[in-house]
């Protein structure tokens, strides 16, 4: 365990150093990829000696890749780590100096009076300062179990470094197996020649469309294949059920009673479906590519309780920086994604509101015109709706169950964004109400995002760092006012605690006032966070873009 004194002794230098020796390294991979990849095999082959040497290229060039990012997201989370040992440090040396000025002094990892001080001294003061301790020494623990992780992640590249699996990259033109890592898939597609690839596309869209590790240009070209024929299968499916009415008996006070003829449960379940895969269908129709504008369809499911997708927007395996948005309750693939006209959903707009905020997609300032954003608006599990909302079974928002089996999907999707991804992404995972829970529930499950925000939250199941594996001054939760989601004001046990009010919470509270000088307007209630203008929205902005945000919230604590 860390100790205070520990703090005290800190120096970020060494961590600073060791990120960049692996960043440099990790640029020598680069230039190996590029130069694998390079068309020309020379030597005159031609048949099988050709295609042979074309696999082991494409397999060698991979692996050269997975290095390259590896060593790249390793360096750059111990250049980050290095700058929060630093502010730490700081603040440590800070505290002590305000608690000595105060007659206190730290003995061991507690606050106490000083040996020359005579009388009886404030206890709260010594509380306060108390926990302003307890918290610098927490996010220390934090930071070692983070930079414990770092290290855990350079070893695992060992096995990279020694070629992925031959029954992986040997499985040819068959079903992938469902139990491979994205890391692993991604072995497996980049083994097959670009014809090989084609072919699996235009026969067997299904296979790769929901895949994580196939390329997003891929997914979103094997689910445009996709997409037509599932909703001829729904069309179909819709007008040949058969009861599309039922009657229920209605009790009157009189003893008697009579029958009312609605619509099938079933059916009216079927039409929904119908009506989300319109929506996309309408969205990413080929005759109106206005629509799409630059979107991909990244997730196509019928399988589940509810139909889900993911879309795209801009080129997520290329971006400097992207945000996955995970929506909450109510969110449908109809409302949220893609409208019935074929324009945004909410959450998608939310999405690229984000994008925009951080200012990068047109700024030509700082140096930074030539960085680029990403983002992913994933509904890729059931978000509990309004008629779910009320009853304590299993798939209601009054409960994470579902928050929880998305949580492994969710995940998964991360990792897959880290291996299809031509460098190491900057990768911001973004959770609003219900979705902050799967986001949370998600993050200790993969290592790939870098920095997390959460909004108008009923709690993120884990409120430490180190449970989410991430460092503590990289967390952010928004409040704003009049939200009746939000932890505060609605906790329900088992969605964890308050990420904000509660001590041991390692989130920093984002502002959601105005900023008159900033020309910014307030967020309020709980469906404002992302709505272009408002500084929530432009903080979220600068989360996406790496930089801390303008406007926090300081810790009482």
């Amino acid at each position: 365990m860390v100790t205070f004194n520990d703090l005290l002794s800190w120096d970020g230098t060494n961590l600073d150093t060791a990120g960049d020796a692996l960043i440099a390294a990790s640029h020598k991979y680069e230039q190996v990829n590029a130069d694998l990849q390079k068309k020309d095999l020379g030597d005159g082959l031609s048949g099988k000696t050709f295609e042979a040497e074309a696999k082991a290229r494409r397999i060698l060039a991979d692996d050269a890749e997975d290095l390259w990012t590896g060593l790249s997201k390793a360096g750059n989370d111990l250049k980050e780590s290095s700058t929060t040992v630093t502010n730490i440090c700081n603040a440590a040396y800070n505290l002590q100096s305000r608690i000595q000025g105060d007659e206190l002094t730290i003995v061991g990892d507690s606050v106490t009076t000083a040996p020359s001080y005579r009388g009886a001294y404030p206890q709260g003061e010594i509380n306060s300062y108390q926990a302003e301790l307890d918290n610098l020494t927490d996010q220390g623990n934090d930071v070692v179990t983070f930079i414990t992780n770092v290290f855990n992640q350079i070893t695992s590249l060992d096995d990279t470094a020694n070629g992925p699996s031959p029954e992986v990259v040997n499985h040819g033109d068959r079903p992938p197996n469902p139990n491979w890592t994205p890391n692993q898939v991604n072995d497996w597609w980049t083994s097959l020649s670009p014809e090989l690839q084609q072919h699996i596309i235009n026969k067997h869209p299904s296979w790769i469309g929901n895949l994580d590790g196939i390329p997003s240009d891929k997914r979103h070209e094997a689910n445009m294949i996709w997409l037509p024929i599932m909703k001829r299968e729904i069309d179909q499916q819709v007008k040949d059920f058969e009861p599309k009415t039922t009657q229920v008996w209605h009790s009157t006070t009189t003893g008697t009673g009579y029958y009312e003829e609605v619509t099938n449960p079933a059916y009216e379940e079927l039409l929904k479906r119908q009506k989300d895969i319109n929506a996309l269908s309408t969205m990413f129709d080929p005759k109106h590519p206005e629509r799409s504008k630059g979107r991909s369809l990244l997730i196509l499911d019928n399988t589940g309780d509810h139909f889900r997708a993911a879309i795209g927007s801009g080129d997520v395996d290329n971006a400097d920086h992207v945000v996955v948005h995970t929506p909450g309750m109510t969110t449908t693939v109809e409302n949220g994604l893609a409208r019935s006209n074929g324009s945004a959903g909410t959450a998608v707009n939310g999405t690229e509101t984000i994008m925009n905020e951080s200012g990068l997609q047109t700024s030509t300032s700082n140096n930074r015109n030539q960085e680029t954003v990403a983002g992913v608006t994933w509904l890729g599990y059931d978000a509990p709706g309004w008629k779910e909302t009320l009853n304590l079974s299993e798939g209601t928002v009054l409960n994470d169950h579902e928050a929880k089996k998305a949580a492994p999907d969710l995940a998964r999707f991360y990792e897959g964004i880290q291996s299809t991804h031509h460098g190491d992404p900057h990768l911001f995972a973004y959770g609003h109400s219900f979705g902050s829970n799967v986001v949370g529930n998600a993050l200790p499950m993969s290592s790939a995002p870098d920095d997390v925000a959460i909004a108008g939250s009923p709690g993120p199941g884990f409120v430490d760092a180190s449970d989410l594996g991430m460092l503590p001054d990289h967390m952010y939760a928004a409040h704003a006012p009049g939200d009746p989601v939000a932890a505060q004001s609605w906790w329900l046990p088992g969605f964890g605690t308050d990420p904000i009010s509660d001590p041991n919470s390692d989130f920093t509270q984002l502002d959601t006032s105005m900023q008159q000088q900033a020309g910014l307007s307030p967020s309020g209630g709980h469906s404002m966070y992302t709505n272009s203008g408002t500084t929530c929205a432009h903080n979220l902005g600068q989360i996406l873009r790496g930089d801390t945000p303008d406007y926090i919230i300081p810790k009482k604590f």
